[in-house]
Formats: C-alpha cells, sequence, structure tokens
C-alpha cells in the first residue's frame, strides 16, 4: 500500500484542525445568538402575533430632515406597507400629496394621490425602504433561522460592559443580504445592544454602527430606537459624526390585516 507523503499529510491534517476549529466557532456563536433569540421571545411568538402597525421617524440629526410614515407588515411573506405622513429626507421629498409604498411578497409599488407611479427611479426607492424597514424591525427575531451563518469573533470589554461578538451573514437575498453584520450581545442581558454592517444596496465597504434600545410589547421584545453613524469594524465612529435615530412608536400587533391592503391601487 502506498503510503502519502509526509507534507500531503500535515496538509490533511491542517486543513482538517481548521475545520474542526471553524465548526466550533460556529456552534458557540450559535449558542449565543439561541440565547439571544429566546431572550426577545422568539421568530415563533412574532409570527403567532401575525402583524403590526407602528409610527416610525427617520430623523437625520445634523440637518433636521425627517421621514415619518404608519408602517403596516405582515410577518408572514414579509408583506410592508407604508404611509408618508412627513417627507423631508429620502422619500419623493419634492412631490406634494399623499404618498404610499408597498411591497405584497412579489413586487413594489408606490401610488401618489392614490395613483400608481410608473416611475423606476421611484419603485427602486420604494422596494429598499420597504425591505429595509421590515428588516430593521424584524432582523433580531430572524438571527435564528436557514440561510444564516455564524462566527465567533471573541469578547469585547466597551463602556464598562462585556460583549460576545458573533459575526452574522443572512444568504436569504433581498435586504437581508448584507453580508457582514458584527453583533455585539451583552453578556448579561444577552441582548444586542449594538452592531456593525454594511449598506451593501448603498455601495458602502465601510461599516455603519447601529446602537439598538428595546420595549417590551405583547410579550416580545422589539427595537424601538436605532441610532446609526459610520464607523470603522473596532466600532469607533468617524468624525464629524452623523447620527441617524430610528424611532418606533405606537405599536400595535395583531391587528387582522388582510393581504390585499399590500396590493397596488388598480388605477
Amino acid at each position: 500500500m502506498r503510503k502519502i507523503p509526509a507534507f500531503l499529510s500535515a496538509l490533511i491534517l491542517g486543513i482538517t484542525s481548521v475545520l474542526f476549529l471553524v465548526g466550533l466557532s460556529w456552534a458557540f456563536a450559535k449558542a449565543i445568538v439561541n440565547e439571544t433569540a429566546l431572550t426577545i421571545g422568539g421568530i415563533e411568538k412574532l409570527r403567532a402575533l401575525h402583524d403590526v402597525e407602528y409610527k416610525y421617524t427617520c430623523l437625520e440629526k445634523h440637518t433636521g430632515k425627517k421621514d415619518i410614515s404608519i408602517e403596516r407588515y405582515i410577518f408572514d411573506g414579509q408583506l410592508s406597507w407604508g404611509r408618508y405622513l412627513i417627507r423631508e429626507k429620502n422619500v419623493l421629498t419634492h412631490q406634494p400629496g399623499e404618498v404610499i409604498q408597498g411591497f405584497n411578497g412579489k413586487e413594489t409599488w408606490v401610488s401618489l394621490n392614490g395613483r400608481r407611479l410608473p416611475d423606476s427611479k421611484a419603485i427602486g426607492g420604494a422596494d429598499f425602504t420597504r425591505r429595509t424597514n421590515f428588516h430593521w424591525f424584524a432582523m433580531m427575531f430572524k438571527l435564528v433561522g436557514p440561510g444564516v451563518t455564524y462566527m465567533y469573533e471573541g469578547s469585547k470589554h466597551v463602556n464598562g460592559q462585556d460583549y460576545n461578538l458573533v459575526r452574522v451573514s443572512f444568504e436569504s437575498g433581498g435586504r437581508d443580504g448584507q453580508d457582514r453584520n458584527l453583533l455585539y450581545i451583552n453578556a448579561k442581558t444577552r441582548l444586542v445592544d449594538q452592531f456593525l454592517f454594511i449598506a451593501m444596496d448603498l455601495g458602502r465597504t465601510e461599516p455603519f454602527l447601529m446602537k439598538v434600545r428595546y420595549e417590551e410589547v405583547d410579550g416580545i421584545r422589539v427595537p424601538i430606537f436605532r441610532s446609526y453613524a459610520a464607523s470603522n469594524w473596532e466600532g469607533s465612529i468617524k468624525e464629524p459624526a452623523t447620527w441617524v435615530d430610528e424611532i418606533s412608536e405606537d405599536i400595535k400587533f395583531n391587528n387582522g390585516f388582510s393581504p390585499d391592503l399590500f396590493e397596488a391601487p388598480k388605477r
């Protein structure tokens, strides 16, 4: 029987050791994230609530410009709808009238004063906003599930608090496909207090740091306040800091929304 050359044996052993360590890292990271999911209530509790409505404010602090919308989602299918009360920041800022965006699970649409807009730029912006707003609201609940990968990145002491760092990638496409998210999981509370992410859809390769606060509503913990600014991968904010606040208020679950609400106007 021919012997395997020594260098090849060493290479195989090295590869096997690396794969073993990667497997340990994945398992440890997933266990930490599982604890986070249980702490906030878990994806099944969210789905059992069927749908949500809330008032959403996106405020650019250095300019004072903001978008305010009434958001509605159905969790099954990730259906998303938003009616804008104020539009100063991102959404059709120079168009007077009532703007509504919707995603029915297959296509995204925009209406102005009840009429569907054919403008491809407006539809593209609406597609980004509908998927992004849903993603930020539900992200912590979707940390455990198919298409999610994990890597433990060690621990870090920040502002007097110990954190476990876990790199998470969503592989389901769309807004979830941001590829790189580095979670700072509080070692005491098991909550994600902050995380780093890349806005791939905006063509950015440098991360933002997102800080998160929660509130318990109907037995689950939902992110009611988020604030983000450009940073580096060490979590240091780039100066001059330009923070954007995202505020969720008047959160109501189980409204009985029909999928018909998320369909585009006929005209």
